[in-house]
Protein backbone atom coordinates (compact mmCIF):
# COMPACT_ATOMS: atom_id res chain seq x y z
CA UNK A 1 0.00 0.00 0.00
CA UNK A 2 1.62 3.32 -1.41
CA UNK A 3 1.35 6.11 1.63
CA UNK A 4 1.37 9.56 1.27
CA UNK A 5 4.26 11.06 2.94
CA UNK A 6 4.77 13.67 4.64
CA UNK A 7 7.01 15.76 6.57
CA UNK A 8 7.64 19.28 8.31
CA UNK A 9 9.67 21.57 6.39
CA UNK A 10 10.81 25.44 6.74
CA UNK A 11 10.34 28.19 4.15
CA UNK A 12 12.10 31.53 4.73
CA UNK A 13 11.59 34.51 2.10
CA UNK A 14 13.24 37.35 3.21
CA UNK A 15 12.07 38.19 6.89
CA UNK A 16 9.03 36.02 6.74
CA UNK A 17 9.72 32.62 8.07
CA UNK A 18 6.61 29.40 8.11
CA UNK A 19 7.22 26.03 9.50
CA UNK A 20 4.58 23.62 7.21
CA UNK A 21 3.63 19.91 6.40
CA UNK A 22 4.87 19.41 2.58
CA UNK A 23 3.93 16.12 0.97
CA UNK A 24 6.89 14.32 -1.11
CA UNK A 25 5.94 12.88 -4.01
CA UNK A 26 8.24 10.82 -6.09
CA UNK A 27 5.71 11.52 -9.01
CA UNK A 28 5.77 15.34 -9.45
CA UNK A 29 8.99 16.68 -11.26
CA UNK A 30 8.85 19.95 -9.69
CA UNK A 31 7.51 21.14 -6.51
CA UNK A 32 4.94 23.63 -5.63
CA UNK A 33 3.17 25.84 -3.25
CA UNK A 34 -0.52 26.81 -2.48
CA UNK A 35 -1.28 30.84 -3.39
CA UNK A 36 -2.60 30.92 -0.05
CA UNK A 37 1.29 30.27 1.36
CA UNK A 38 2.66 32.28 -1.60
CA UNK A 39 0.59 35.16 -0.60
CA UNK A 40 1.87 35.38 2.99
CA UNK A 41 5.30 35.02 1.72
CA UNK A 42 5.84 36.75 -1.07
CA UNK A 43 6.14 35.90 -4.73
CA UNK A 44 6.46 36.66 -8.28
CA UNK A 45 2.39 36.60 -10.18
CA UNK A 46 2.69 36.19 -13.62
CA UNK A 47 0.89 38.52 -16.40
CA UNK A 48 -1.33 35.77 -16.81
CA UNK A 49 -1.83 32.12 -15.45
CA UNK A 50 -0.26 29.13 -17.20
CA UNK A 51 -2.03 26.43 -17.87
CA UNK A 52 -0.38 23.39 -17.19
CA UNK A 53 -1.66 19.15 -17.25
CA UNK A 54 -0.96 17.13 -14.34
CA UNK A 55 -0.53 13.40 -14.28
CA UNK A 56 -4.29 12.38 -13.62
CA UNK A 57 -6.22 12.46 -16.81
CA UNK A 58 -7.95 15.72 -18.06
CA UNK A 59 -7.06 17.34 -14.93
CA UNK A 60 -5.42 20.87 -15.54
CA UNK A 61 -3.74 23.31 -13.06
CA UNK A 62 -3.10 26.86 -13.58
CA UNK A 63 0.47 27.92 -12.55
CA UNK A 64 -0.21 32.02 -11.55
CA UNK A 65 3.65 32.87 -10.60
CA UNK A 66 6.65 31.37 -8.61
CA UNK A 67 7.99 32.12 -4.87
CA UNK A 68 11.79 31.61 -4.40
CA UNK A 69 12.69 30.69 -0.89
CA UNK A 70 15.15 29.27 1.44
CA UNK A 71 14.14 25.25 2.40
CA UNK A 72 15.16 23.73 5.43
CA UNK A 73 14.55 20.25 5.87
CA UNK A 74 14.69 17.66 8.72
CA UNK A 75 16.25 20.79 10.58
CA UNK A 76 19.23 21.29 7.91
CA UNK A 77 18.57 24.43 5.64
CA UNK A 78 19.80 23.53 2.28
CA UNK A 79 22.69 25.46 0.08
CA UNK A 80 20.57 27.15 -2.33
CA UNK A 81 17.38 28.74 -3.01
CA UNK A 82 14.50 27.25 -4.66
CA UNK A 83 11.74 28.16 -6.80
CA UNK A 84 8.66 26.61 -6.11
CA UNK A 85 5.50 27.48 -9.25
CA UNK A 86 2.40 28.58 -6.91
CA UNK A 87 -0.52 26.68 -7.98
CA UNK A 88 -4.32 28.19 -7.84
CA UNK A 89 -5.59 24.84 -6.62
CA UNK A 90 -3.14 22.71 -4.46
CA UNK A 91 -4.59 19.61 -2.21
CA UNK A 92 -1.27 20.55 -0.01
CA UNK A 93 0.09 23.82 0.98
CA UNK A 94 3.64 22.62 -0.34
CA UNK A 95 4.41 19.66 -2.69
CA UNK A 96 8.17 18.56 -3.01
CA UNK A 97 8.93 16.95 -6.26
CA UNK A 98 11.76 15.48 -7.60
CA UNK A 99 13.16 18.84 -8.40
CA UNK A 100 14.29 19.09 -4.98
CA UNK A 101 14.52 15.76 -3.96
CA UNK A 102 16.85 14.34 -6.42
CA UNK A 103 19.91 16.76 -5.98
CA UNK A 104 19.45 16.76 -2.07
CA UNK A 105 19.63 12.72 -2.62
CA UNK A 106 16.01 12.75 -0.01
CA UNK A 107 14.67 9.02 0.58
CA UNK A 108 11.26 8.59 0.37
CA UNK A 109 10.61 5.46 2.88
CA UNK A 110 6.60 5.09 2.28
CA UNK A 111 6.73 1.98 4.18
CA UNK A 112 7.44 4.13 7.09
CA UNK A 113 5.79 7.29 6.30
CA UNK A 114 9.01 9.28 6.31
CA UNK A 115 12.13 10.85 4.67
CA UNK A 116 16.14 11.15 5.08
CA UNK A 117 18.71 12.09 3.67
CA UNK A 118 20.74 9.78 1.64
CA UNK A 119 24.37 11.92 3.12
CA UNK A 120 23.97 13.77 5.88
CA UNK A 121 24.75 16.87 5.87
CA UNK A 122 23.11 17.05 2.79
CA UNK A 123 25.11 18.51 -0.56
CA UNK A 124 24.66 19.56 -3.83
CA UNK A 125 27.31 19.28 -6.88
CA UNK A 126 27.21 22.53 -9.33
CA UNK A 127 28.82 20.94 -12.50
Amino acid sequence: MVRRVTSDIVLVVQKRRVEIEALFDTGATRSFVSRELAEKLGYTRYEEPKEVLLAVKDKKAFIIGELVSRVQILGYELPLSHVFGVLEELSHDVVVGMDLMEPYEIIVDAKEGKISFKKFPPTIELI
